[in-house]
Parts: C-alpha cells; structure tokens; sequence
C-alpha cells in the first residue's frame, strides 16, 4: 500500500497530465493518501474558499497590508494545500478511469461516520476531473440523511435525486450545470423511502441509469456506512470505493466496523483526512 502526502511538489500541468496519461497502467491503486482537506476548504481573512468559488476563478492570497505576515503564511499555506489535495484528486481519477481496458465509469466516496470530510473530497475530485480532463462528469449526492452539496455548490436543493426517481420531475430538473464539465445532482428528498430509492438505482449501472444525461463519469457522495442504515447498500453503487477516516476522529472500531460491512465491495483505498504535518514546526514557520 503506498502513502501519498499532500506536501510534496508538483510539475508543470499539461506535461504532468499527458506522462499520467501516457504511464496510467503503471500507476498503483490500492494506497492509503494522506491529505489534509478540511471540509470548508481554504481559509480566507473573512469567508471560506468553497469548491464552486475555486472552479470560477484561482485562490489569490490578500494583500499583505490586510493580513500579517504570520496570516499571510498561513494563508498561502492553506491555499497551497488545497491545489495541492485538487492534484492528488486528479490522480484518483486518472489512476482509474484513464487505464487501458478499464470498466470503471464511477468513483464513490464513502465513511464510517459524518464529518469525515467525504463530501469535499468528493466535490474536489469532480471538479479537478471536470476542468482539467474536460469530459462529462456528474457528481451524484446518494446521502439523503445529511445532504450537503447544494449548500456547497450554493444551488436549489430540490428537485433532486430522490424526486427524479420517485417520477416527480424529468432528469434535466434534478441537474445543477455547476461548469461547462460538471453537472451536480444533489440528493433532494429521500430518508423517509431510501432504502427503496437505492434499490431502484441497483437495477441498472449508473450509465445505463442516466443514459439520456450523456455524462461519461459519476462521482459519487456516498452516506457513511456505521451511522446510516443504507450505508453498505449504497456503497454498491460505485465501481470502485474510497472510504475517508478523519485523523483523531474515526476510532479504529468504526475502521474495522466499516471495512466489514465493505467486504463485498471494491474498496479501492483509504483516504486519511487531515493527518498531522511531519514537517517541524521551526521548518513550517519558514514556509
């Protein structure tokens, strides 16, 4: 299992993009990757960075005259760290949807636990694949107990999923155009009839369920497997699973707990979410 962190450096884009494309095949998927996403994104002096706002226009640190210098570390920190976990979103998806005879179309992200940061991780990976790769991508919210991307995104929580499927409105009302690439599907209504909702959803593969969409790859937000009934069932929809722990927060009996309930699905690797920094505080405070 391989460990990826965050801190490390990054090439120039386009060359990066087309060696992953031309190397895909030699790429290991089963890892553990470390990144240290917090769930509203990078700080900035007043408000938060969110996913939608980063897919507008680049992060820019203020003006130093606003912020001192120690603030104005820290924020260049922050928003380093959060092109720095796009990157590492950019890999999951070309490590997987871009190898040679792959069937994988659909990518879920899933935790033991709410507050995991599983929705974030999940927006990011959308985006950076929707901008960078530039193809159809639809970010699909499964979460109806606590769902979050319309606030993420800062769009309509309803009609969703959950009417779409229940026949209450066409496939082109539950669709939120978020890019030119990405459409974002938010969950609506559904915790009272979930469990049936999802069997609905299993009776076809994702493609086939949103053929008229003409979307090529799903990202999905998955609910957490230990606190959510539905969680496992849920988890069947993706082809392959990233399962999200939150340092200092999951206990290694929810790990184990989740990774059992999990046993019948591809689990493709774990994601740790905000692990501590190995880099001294002295070297830090340099950065």
């Amino acid at each position: 299992m391989e460990m990826q962190n965050v801190e490390q450096g990054s090439s120039n884009k386009p060359e990066r993009e087309q060696k992953f494309l031309e190397d895909v095949d030699h790429l290991k998927t089963e890892k553990l990757i470390v990144v240290d996403a917090r769930k509203e994104g990078a700080r900035t002096e007043e408000k938060h960075v969110t996913p939608k706002q980063l897919s507008a226009r680049p992060a820019k640190a203020p003006a130093q005259s606003n912020l001192s210098k120690r603030a104005l570390a820290e924020q260049r920190r922050e928003i380093a760290n959060l092109h720095m976990l796009k990157e590492r979103c950019r890999q999951l998806c070309l490590s997987l949807f871009f190898r040679r005879d792959t069937t994988v179309s659909s990518i879920g992200f899933t935790s033991s636990i709410p507050g995991e940061g599983k929705s974030y991780l999940a927006s990011m990976t959308a985006l950076a694949l929707a901008q960078d790769i530039h193809v159809p991508v639809t970010l699909v919210e499964c979460n109806w107990e606590h769902p979050s991307l319309h606030e993420v995104f800062e769009c309509a929580p309803t009609p969703g999923l959950a009417e779409w499927l229940r026949g209450e409105c066409d496939e082109h009302e539950m669709r939120r155009h978020i890019t030119q690439n990405l459409t974002v599907i938010p969950a609506g209504r559904g915790s009272q009839d979930a469990v049936r909702l999802l069997q609905q959803m299993r009776k076809d593969d994702l493609k086939s369920l949103f053929s008229a969409l003409g979307e090529q790859y799903f990202i999905l937000d998955l609910p957490p497997v230990v606190s959510t009934g539905y969680g496992a069932l849920a988890a069947s929809l993706a082809d392959t699973l990233f399962m999200v722990v939150r340092s200092g927060v999951t206990t290694d009996r929810m790990i184990a707990e989740t990774c059992e309930q999990l046993k019948d699905v591809s689990l493709q690797g774990i994601i740790m979410n905000q692990e501590q920094s190995h880099v001294p505080n002295w070297i830090r405070q340099l950065m």
